[in-house]
This record gives structure tokens, sequence and C-alpha cells, in this order.
């Protein structure tokens, strides 16, 4: 008798750390999706910003969960028109004095924030590259001088 009920105290006690690693897990999970949500709701507003010089500058809005979020970003032009590598920081505070963060990379296609001229040079020396190709596949004829 007394065997069993050690066997039933011990298979309780493993029970109830057991749930209470679940119930901590299921609320890391809902912290993380809210935590993505705030970010990917940055990453959309940086995505839909026309103006360079404005996106350049970051942000910082409130969210009702957590706190302030606060964003920048570092845009560098690629060897392709219009096309732009940004790299996104996001700092979210949690409503209770601790932070997150998170950096990313991705590529935008953004007409608006080039440089016309910049953009011009671009688009001849692709040109040019892509003719040479084509002349040295034999693609196209040989010019004539």
């Amino acid at each position: 008798m007394l065997l069993a009920l050690a066997l039933f105290a011990l298979s309780v006690s493993v029970l109830a750390a057991a749930y209470l690693n679940i119930i901590q897990g299921l609320e890391s999970v809902k912290t993380d999706h809210g935590f993505e949500q705030e970010v990917r709701f940055v990453r959309e507003q940086v995505m839909l910003e026309p103006d360079l010089k404005i996106l350049e500058k970051g942000g910082e809005t409130k969210t009702l969960d957590y706190g302030p979020v606060r964003w920048d970003v570092a845009v560098q032009a690629t060897g392709v028109a219009d096309l732009f590598q940004v790299q996104l920081h996001v700092v979210l505070g949690d409503g209770q004095g601790k932070q997150r963060e998170q950096t990313e990379a991705f590529q935008v296609l953004r007409p608006s924030w080039s440089d016309p001229v910049e953009r011009d040079k671009l688009r001849a020396d692709a040109k040019k590259r892509i003719e040479d190709d084509r002349l040295h596949q034999g693609v196209l004829p040989a010019k004539k001088k």
C-alpha cells in the first residue's frame, strides 16, 4: 500500500510538472506570435514608404500589448536599377521593461528611391552586358564599324 501511494505521488508530481511546462510553452508561443505580428507590421510600413529620406529617419509607434516599437533601416543600392537591399532593425518593448530585438534583411524594388541619373547608368550598363553576352553566344550578329 505504501509503495502504491509513493508511485501515485511520484506520477502526480511528474504530470503536474509536465502540465506547467505545457502552459509556459503555450504562453511563450503566444508571445512570439505577437512579436512576429508587430515585426510584420513594421516591415509592411517600410515596404510601403515611397520616400527614402523619410524611411531612413526610422520611426516609433506604440502597441497595445508590447509598449513602444522602435525601428530603423539601412538602405543600400544594388547593382540593379531600382533594386535596394534593406536591413531592418526592430526593437520591441514587452510592456514589462523587457525588450526584444530582431534584424532582418530583404530586397525591395523601389523606383521612387532611385536617382534618375544613376538608374539610367545602371540600365545602360545592363543593356551593354546583355548585348555582349548575346554577341559572345552568337545570338546577335557582330556590329559593323
